[in-house]
């Protein structure tokens, strides 16, 4: 074997390689996004022409919110992805972040959407032995997912300071605190025996379109802001990056930061008390 072979890509064939697989990785995820997107219409058309109730909500509601949650989560990931540090994105590690993102969204999704053809609840449903083992593995999911958020947006903080300095701020934030407040929003509906803190006298008391009870304690409500820090603090970055000078732009992204974790907390602790956001 000739010795060339051994010796390391000049320069520019490694760059060159190196953005193919970046490429590579953010259309397998924008992929997998689009697939999502895509089936929550037939999925919102089930929810019209099935009249299967579970929980006193349509048995496709949730698969339907879970494809638009799901895709949208791997659409921000692939948008972001070339702000990761070289040092995960473009090595093995790389490949298995974006795996264990595909995998886990459509695992979630096809259980929610293999119990809702059966009429039944995915969430909470320990009814039988399979029941049981599925919940516990879409709580394994759920902290995979959360995990390899958190791990990118320390890997997009620790990246090399070339480029827009407020949007690396802002996606790094987001995806970290989207990680672990995720976590730690997701523990209490974990730990709790359903996404409500008390009993509701009316079921159908909700806030429109979220399903939110207007009774008693929700904890969706802190999980579905903890989990959209990902996207809601890099367009306040990117907002304030086109209205105000690097610094006051940066401030502005630290403020929104805290602003995001302290509403995610408060009503974290609101639905805890079995108090209603509203």
């Amino acid at each position: 074997m000739s010795d060339a072979v051994l010796q390391p890509l000049p320069a520019f064939r490694q760059g060159t390689t190196v953005r193919l697989l970046s490429l590579t990785a953010e259309r397998n995820l924008m992929g997998g996004a689009i697939f999502l997107f895509l089936l929550s219409l037939p999925l919102a058309l089930l929810i019209y022409s099935d009249t299967r109730l579970v929980y006193g909500v349509p048995v496709w509601m949730k698969p339907w919110k879970f494809s638009l949650s799901l895709g949208l989560h791997l659409a921000s990931i692939a948008v972001f992805w070339r702000w990761l540090s070289p040092a995960l994105r473009d090595r093995w590690t790389g490949g298995l972040l974006i795996r264990l993102l595909l995998a886990m969204s459509f695992f979630e999704l096809f259980y929610m959407a293999s119990q809702a053809a059966l009429g039944q609840g995915s969430h909470y449903n320990v009814s039988t032995p399979y029941t049981q083992l599925m919940f516990q593995l879409m709580g394994i999911s759920a902290v995979i997912l959360v995990a390899t958020t958190f791990i990118s947006g320390v890997s997009v903080l620790r990246a090399p300071a070339d480029g827009n300095p407020v949007m690396r701020r802002a996606i790094g934030l987001g995806l970290v605190l989207s990680g672990s407040l995720g976590m730690v929003t997701g523990a209490a509906l974990g730990a709790n025996d359903g996404h409500l803190v008390g009993i509701a006298g009316d079921p159908a008391n909700v806030v429109p379109l979220f399903g939110w009870s207007r009774e008693v304690g929700d904890l969706r409500i802190s999980h579905f802001f903890a989990l959209h820090a990902l996207q809601l603090l890099p367009l306040a970055g990117w907002i304030a990056g086109h209205r105000a000078t690097e610094k006051k732009a940066t401030t502005v992204v630290h403020v929104v930061a805290v602003l995001i974790a302290l509403l995610s907390l408060e009503t974290l602790g609101l639905a805890l008390s079995g108090r209603p956001l509203l």
